[in-house]
Protein backbone atom coordinates (compact mmCIF):
# COMPACT_ATOMS: atom_id res chain seq x y z
CA UNK A 1 0.00 0.00 0.00
CA UNK A 2 1.11 3.25 -0.77
CA UNK A 3 1.21 5.97 1.55
CA UNK A 4 0.20 9.53 0.49
CA UNK A 5 0.34 12.99 2.11
CA UNK A 6 -1.96 15.36 0.59
CA UNK A 7 -0.73 19.11 0.58
CA UNK A 8 -3.45 21.35 1.91
CA UNK A 9 -6.52 21.29 3.94
CA UNK A 10 -8.58 23.49 2.04
CA UNK A 11 -11.86 22.53 0.41
CA UNK A 12 -10.33 21.21 -2.36
CA UNK A 13 -8.33 17.99 0.00
CA UNK A 14 -12.04 16.61 0.51
CA UNK A 15 -12.10 16.12 -3.06
CA UNK A 16 -8.85 14.14 -3.27
CA UNK A 17 -9.46 11.89 -0.02
CA UNK A 18 -12.74 11.07 -1.74
CA UNK A 19 -11.18 9.95 -4.91
CA UNK A 20 -8.46 7.97 -2.98
CA UNK A 21 -11.02 6.35 -0.81
CA UNK A 22 -13.50 5.36 -4.39
CA UNK A 23 -9.84 4.23 -5.81
CA UNK A 24 -9.01 1.70 -2.95
CA UNK A 25 -12.64 0.78 -2.77
CA UNK A 26 -12.09 -0.72 -6.26
CA UNK A 27 -10.15 -3.80 -4.44
CA UNK A 28 -11.25 -3.19 -0.77
CA UNK A 29 -8.55 -6.36 0.00
CA UNK A 30 -6.28 -4.56 -1.23
CA UNK A 31 -6.08 -0.97 -1.10
CA UNK A 32 -3.90 0.80 -3.30
CA UNK A 33 -3.11 4.26 -0.60
CA UNK A 34 -3.14 4.83 3.16
CA UNK A 35 -3.55 8.98 3.56
CA UNK A 36 -0.71 9.65 5.84
CA UNK A 37 -1.67 13.06 6.53
CA UNK A 38 -2.25 16.66 5.16
CA UNK A 39 0.73 19.30 5.41
CA UNK A 40 -0.84 22.92 5.53
CA UNK A 41 1.01 26.16 6.97
CA UNK A 42 -2.12 27.67 8.50
CA UNK A 43 -1.44 27.14 11.95
CA UNK A 44 -5.24 27.13 13.10
CA UNK A 45 -5.46 23.78 11.19
CA UNK A 46 -2.76 22.29 12.74
CA UNK A 47 -3.91 19.05 14.04
CA UNK A 48 -7.40 19.81 12.58
CA UNK A 49 -9.26 16.90 10.85
CA UNK A 50 -10.62 16.59 7.46
CA UNK A 51 -13.00 13.27 6.03
CA UNK A 52 -10.54 11.37 9.15
CA UNK A 53 -7.32 12.54 8.10
CA UNK A 54 -5.22 14.94 10.25
CA UNK A 55 -2.92 17.63 9.68
CA UNK A 56 0.21 17.21 10.94
CA UNK A 57 2.92 19.61 9.52
CA UNK A 58 3.66 22.13 7.73
CA UNK A 59 4.91 22.07 4.17
CA UNK A 60 8.37 22.58 4.69
CA UNK A 61 7.72 18.66 6.64
CA UNK A 62 7.64 16.92 3.88
CA UNK A 63 11.13 16.92 3.70
CA UNK A 64 10.58 14.71 6.58
CA UNK A 65 7.94 11.89 5.20
CA UNK A 66 10.48 9.60 3.43
CA UNK A 67 8.83 6.72 1.17
CA UNK A 68 5.05 8.85 0.76
CA UNK A 69 3.85 10.44 -2.87
CA UNK A 70 2.45 13.56 -2.43
CA UNK A 71 -0.87 15.24 -3.78
CA UNK A 72 -1.44 18.76 -3.94
CA UNK A 73 -5.05 19.88 -3.05
CA UNK A 74 -3.89 23.52 -2.92
CA UNK A 75 -5.71 26.04 -5.10
CA UNK A 76 -8.56 29.06 -4.99
CA UNK A 77 -8.26 32.19 -6.25
CA UNK A 78 -6.22 33.78 -3.60
CA UNK A 79 -3.85 30.54 -3.63
CA UNK A 80 -3.49 29.76 -7.25
CA UNK A 81 -0.38 31.21 -8.12
CA UNK A 82 1.27 29.71 -5.18
CA UNK A 83 1.44 26.38 -6.61
CA UNK A 84 4.61 26.16 -7.96
CA UNK A 85 6.19 27.19 -4.58
CA UNK A 86 3.95 25.23 -2.39
CA UNK A 87 5.47 22.38 -4.71
CA UNK A 88 9.19 23.35 -4.52
CA UNK A 89 9.15 23.46 -0.89
CA UNK A 90 8.07 20.06 -0.54
CA UNK A 91 11.56 19.26 -1.93
CA UNK A 92 10.30 16.20 -3.44
CA UNK A 93 11.63 14.76 -6.97
CA UNK A 94 8.63 15.03 -9.62
CA UNK A 95 8.53 11.41 -9.21
CA UNK A 96 7.37 11.44 -5.72
CA UNK A 97 3.88 13.29 -6.97
CA UNK A 98 1.57 10.89 -7.15
CA UNK A 99 -1.37 11.29 -9.97
CA UNK A 100 -4.75 10.77 -8.87
CA UNK A 101 -7.76 9.62 -11.06
CA UNK A 102 -11.28 9.28 -9.67
CA UNK A 103 -12.95 6.11 -11.06
CA UNK A 104 -15.67 7.88 -12.22
CA UNK A 105 -13.74 10.15 -13.89
CA UNK A 106 -13.04 9.61 -17.46
CA UNK A 107 -9.93 9.72 -19.43
CA UNK A 108 -9.92 8.80 -23.10
CA UNK A 109 -7.18 6.44 -24.46
CA UNK A 110 -4.93 9.00 -26.37
CA UNK A 111 -5.43 11.46 -23.40
CA UNK A 112 -2.41 12.37 -21.45
CA UNK A 113 -2.43 13.44 -17.80
CA UNK A 114 1.01 14.87 -16.45
CA UNK A 115 2.41 14.24 -13.44
CA UNK A 116 0.81 14.92 -9.96
CA UNK A 117 -2.35 16.06 -11.46
CA UNK A 118 -5.78 15.33 -9.55
CA UNK A 119 -8.87 15.16 -11.47
CA UNK A 120 -12.38 14.51 -9.49
CA UNK A 121 -15.19 12.48 -10.29
CA UNK A 122 -17.34 13.34 -13.67
CA UNK A 123 -14.93 14.79 -15.37
CA UNK A 124 -14.38 13.89 -18.65
CA UNK A 125 -10.94 14.08 -20.98
CA UNK A 126 -11.44 13.75 -24.53
CA UNK A 127 -9.39 12.26 -27.45
CA UNK A 128 -5.66 13.93 -27.61
CA UNK A 129 -6.52 16.44 -24.57
CA UNK A 130 -3.61 16.87 -22.98
CA UNK A 131 -3.29 17.64 -19.19
CA UNK A 132 -0.02 19.05 -17.44
CA UNK A 133 1.32 18.28 -14.00
CA UNK A 134 -0.10 19.48 -10.98
CA UNK A 135 -3.46 20.32 -12.87
CA UNK A 136 -6.48 20.20 -10.25
CA UNK A 137 -9.99 19.05 -12.33
CA UNK A 138 -12.85 19.38 -9.93
CA UNK A 139 -15.73 17.87 -10.51
CA UNK A 140 -17.77 17.50 -13.45
CA UNK A 141 -15.60 19.26 -16.37
CA UNK A 142 -15.20 18.59 -19.79
CA UNK A 143 -11.89 18.98 -21.19
CA UNK A 144 -12.64 18.57 -25.03
CA UNK A 145 -10.27 17.05 -28.06
CA UNK A 146 -7.06 19.11 -29.09
CA UNK A 147 -6.98 20.80 -25.52
CA UNK A 148 -4.02 21.57 -23.93
CA UNK A 149 -3.80 22.85 -20.08
CA UNK A 150 -0.54 23.55 -18.87
CA UNK A 151 0.73 22.68 -15.83
CA UNK A 152 -0.05 23.82 -12.21
CA UNK A 153 -3.22 25.08 -13.73
CA UNK A 154 -6.73 24.81 -11.74
CA UNK A 155 -10.01 23.75 -13.53
CA UNK A 156 -12.96 24.28 -10.86
CA UNK A 157 -16.06 22.26 -11.61
CA UNK A 158 -18.70 22.00 -13.94
CA UNK A 159 -16.45 23.96 -16.53
CA UNK A 160 -17.37 23.12 -20.62
CA UNK A 161 -14.16 23.71 -21.92
CA UNK A 162 -14.13 22.77 -26.19
CA UNK A 163 -11.88 21.80 -28.59
CA UNK A 164 -8.53 23.26 -29.60
CA UNK A 165 -8.10 25.53 -26.87
CA UNK A 166 -4.99 26.51 -25.18
CA UNK A 167 -4.47 26.97 -21.39
CA UNK A 168 -1.47 28.04 -19.67
CA UNK A 169 0.53 27.34 -16.82
CA UNK A 170 -1.08 28.19 -13.52
CA UNK A 171 -3.98 29.43 -14.57
CA UNK A 172 -7.40 29.44 -13.26
CA UNK A 173 -10.78 28.63 -14.65
CA UNK A 174 -13.89 29.66 -12.57
CA UNK A 175 -16.53 27.06 -12.02
CA UNK A 176 -19.14 26.85 -14.20
CA UNK A 177 -17.24 28.48 -17.37
CA UNK A 178 -17.19 27.83 -20.77
CA UNK A 179 -14.63 28.21 -23.31
CA UNK A 180 -15.69 28.40 -27.38
CA UNK A 181 -13.17 26.32 -29.75
CA UNK A 182 -9.59 27.77 -30.04
CA UNK A 183 -9.30 30.40 -27.60
CA UNK A 184 -6.28 31.08 -25.51
CA UNK A 185 -5.77 31.78 -22.17
CA UNK A 186 -2.59 32.97 -21.02
CA UNK A 187 -0.03 31.64 -18.36
CA UNK A 188 -1.08 33.01 -15.15
CA UNK A 189 -4.93 34.20 -16.19
CA UNK A 190 -8.01 34.28 -14.12
CA UNK A 191 -11.49 33.03 -15.60
CA UNK A 192 -14.33 34.20 -13.48
CA UNK A 193 -16.77 31.57 -12.48
CA UNK A 194 -19.94 31.85 -15.25
CA UNK A 195 -17.82 33.33 -17.83
CA UNK A 196 -18.69 32.59 -21.47
CA UNK A 197 -14.99 32.94 -23.04
CA UNK A 198 -14.87 33.69 -26.76
CA UNK A 199 -11.66 35.77 -27.46
CA UNK A 200 -8.16 35.33 -26.09
CA UNK A 201 -7.40 36.30 -22.51
CA UNK A 202 -3.81 37.57 -21.96
CA UNK A 203 -1.27 36.48 -19.74
CA UNK A 204 -2.14 37.91 -15.57
CA UNK A 205 -5.33 38.94 -17.01
CA UNK A 206 -8.37 38.43 -15.13
CA UNK A 207 -11.85 38.12 -17.65
CA UNK A 208 -15.48 37.63 -16.66
CA UNK A 209 -18.84 38.10 -17.46
CA UNK A 210 -20.86 36.43 -20.70
CA UNK A 211 -19.05 37.20 -23.21
CA UNK A 212 -15.97 37.68 -21.07
CA UNK A 213 -14.11 41.29 -20.96
CA UNK A 214 -11.07 41.82 -18.72
CA UNK A 215 -12.06 43.31 -15.15
CA UNK A 216 -9.73 46.29 -14.84
CA UNK A 217 -8.42 47.12 -12.16
CA UNK A 218 -8.90 43.93 -10.54
CA UNK A 219 -6.90 42.80 -7.45
CA UNK A 220 -6.29 39.40 -8.65
CA UNK A 221 -4.35 40.62 -12.34
CA UNK A 222 -0.76 40.31 -12.45
CA UNK A 223 1.04 43.72 -12.61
Amino acid sequence: MQPVVILGAGGNSLGVIDAIDAINALDPKSPRYRIDGILDDIPANQGRVVLGCKVIGPIEDAKKLKGCRFVNGISSVETFRLIPEVIRRTGAPAADFETIVHPRATIAASARVGRGAVILAGSVLCPEAVVGDHVIILQNTSVNHHTRVGDFTTLSAGITILGYIEIGANAFIGGGSTLAPMVKVGDGALVGAGAVVIRDVPAGRVYAGNPAREIAGSPHALS
